[in-house]
């Protein structure tokens, strides 16, 4: 028997049972703000509460048109918001509040992977010279040696980083995952000097902490990386992420095993990184070419 239910309420309910799955905090509120935002589309167009057995696929594919032409969506951000209705509607379907998936569907937009910027050894060198913030040059170092996103960098506290096992360890990372990253001993004579003798005397436990709020913005962070840009004069559109993608980049062009890549940065499927870290420039290209001799 089908109960049917108001799509405001389906959104709240899912909310609560990705809480308690212990789903990312970051992954929920995308879903939850993606679903208010279909919810409140058709709430408007139609005058009235949308209730889930409401939408069709004509429905939802109406609305995927309507942002990708009216809003300017890019494909990998409608596949976004398609995956947060698709997750809705499983639940609604497991709830009984509605018998078929109207996403089921709808295809994916395809989505041509670009080339993401990435730096090599000497330009993270050069950059990290044109940075003038003490605190945010030893943050950006510690995401080019060690590959952490930076949301995991800001939200280290003292105790992950263990100098005695020289190890850093990412506690609730991008899908609720634990990992642990070596600590090279360059990285570490930095991190500990800055513990001793750096680290202004606030209550937080966070690693990285200004004096006046205990804690680091990634926004902070990403504007000063845009200001050190500015003033060595290149184009390459560099953030935080970009200093991850050096990372892997780095450790593949230097031959890392991919699985062990794909450890590091806490993917689960290593099929990530061969997709999205390797770089084959022209001169690789052209030495592997000359290396063919034939008779």
């Amino acid at each position: 028997m089908v109960v049917t239910k108001l799509l405001t309420t389906c959104n709240e309910e899912l909310e609560q049972h990705l809480i308690q799955k212990e789903m990312s905090p970051e992954t929920i509120r995308s879903y939850k703000g993606h679903n208010d935002m279909v919810i409140y589309y058709f709430n408007t167009k139609n005058n009235c509460p949308t209730f889930v057995d409401d939408l069709s696929t004509e429905d939802l594919e109406g609305y995927l048109h309507h942002l990708k032409h009216e809003k300017g969506y890019k494909p990998a951000s409608l596949n976004v918001v398609l995956n947060a209705v698709r997750r809705l509607y499983q639940y609604a379907i497991r709830k009984k509040y509605v018998l078929a998936n109207p996403t089921a569907d709808i295809a994916q937009a395809k989505v041509q992977r670009e080339e993401r910027p990435f730096l090599n050894a000497a330009e993270i060198n050069e950059l990290l010279k044109a940075i003038d913030h003490k605190l945010i040059r030893l943050l950006v170092r510690t995401l080019a040696y060690t590959g952490l996103r930076i949301s995991e960098c800001i939200d280290l506290t003292l105790k992950d980083v263990d100098f005695e096992q020289k190890v850093i360890r990412v506690i609730n990372g991008k899908g609720g995952k634990n990992r642990s990253i070596p600590l090279s001993e360059e990285l570490a004579v930095d991190l500990k000097a800055y513990v001793d003798n750096q680290r202004p005397k606030v209550a937080s436990e966070n690693f990285f902490a200004l004096k006046k709020t205990g804690t680091i913005s990634d926004q902070y962070v990403n504007r000063e990386l845009k200001v050190a840009v500015k003033k060595l004069g290149w184009t390459k559109h560099v953030t935080c992420h970009t200093l991850r993608h050096s990372f892997a980049s780095i450790l593949v062009k230097n031959n890392a095993n991919i699985p062990t890549v794909a450890k590091l940065l806490g993917h689960a499927d290593y099929r990530t990184v061969t997709s999205i870290y390797i770089h084959v420039e022209t001169d690789d290209l052209a030495d592997a070419v000359n290396q063919i001799t034939l008779v």
